[in-house]
């Protein structure tokens, strides 16, 4: 049964940036990048409400899980696609983001686990997804001057600290799960890290600057 704080509390600190976003939505309305950096928390906000009514009325929610994570990476990669400048990076997203989908299906109907934890997918996911805040990162580094390049890397930068995290807790699940203490413990870090990144969200917005 998940904690409190790692059920309700820090999910819910997403309501910050969604609430920064909306009231400093004239700075951003133009920007491909930032509404979909805005959908992205809608989506998270969503499915963190869901999960959280499912679990409270001890409903399996794991299917919406495997929803969830397919879905996560189709927005996360059009994101990255809004973001990227280079018409190869932005056709490998799309390709990519139709392999892991397909790869999801599959994955599914081999292991018979619909009602269990996709941690492979999970896991993937994350990884792909950390490779491309690191290129982005390198690419972009020298460049955070303008209003555009700062939010961008601040988005990236709470993506690369939570998906890396991610990567972690799915990559060594296995070990994590013969542990019940260490799992609890592991679980409410990666809540914390989530919560970072949500924080690092609303500054993202925060400090917009309007465009003349």
């Amino acid at each position: 049964m998940p904690s409190l704080y790692m059920a309700v509390l820090a999910p819910s600190v997403i309501l910050l940036p969604i609430t920064i976003a909306v009231l400093k939505y004239g700075y951003w309305k133009h920007s491909s990048a930032k509404r979909m950096a805005f959908a992205y928390l809608l989506f998270s906000a969503f499915f963190n409400i869901v999960a959280s009514v499912t679990t409270y009325k001890k409903v399996n929610n794991l299917p919406l899980l495997h929803l969830y994570t397919v879905l996560e990476f189709w927005v996360i990669a059009i994101l990255f696609r809004c973001i990227f400048k280079g018409n190869r990076i932005r056709k490998l997203l799309i390709y990519l983001a139709i392999a892991f989908s397909i790869f999801s299906v599959i994955y599914i109907m081999m292991t018979d686990n619909l009602f269990a934890y996709n941690t492979l997918s999970r896991f993937l996911e994350s990884i792909i997804i950390v490779g491309f805040c690191i290129y982005f990162l390198y690419l972009d580094f020298s460049n955070i001057a303008s209003n555009e390049s700062m939010f961008n890397f601040s988005v990236v930068v709470g993506l690369l600290l939570y998906f890396s995290s991610a990567s972690i807790l799915f990559g060594l699940s296995n070990a994590i799960l013969k542990n019940r203490i260490f799992n609890i413990l592991i679980w409410n870090l990666h809540a914390t890290i989530m919560l970072i990144m949500y924080l690092i969200f609303a500054w993202a917005f925060l400090r917009l600057k309007k465009v003349p």
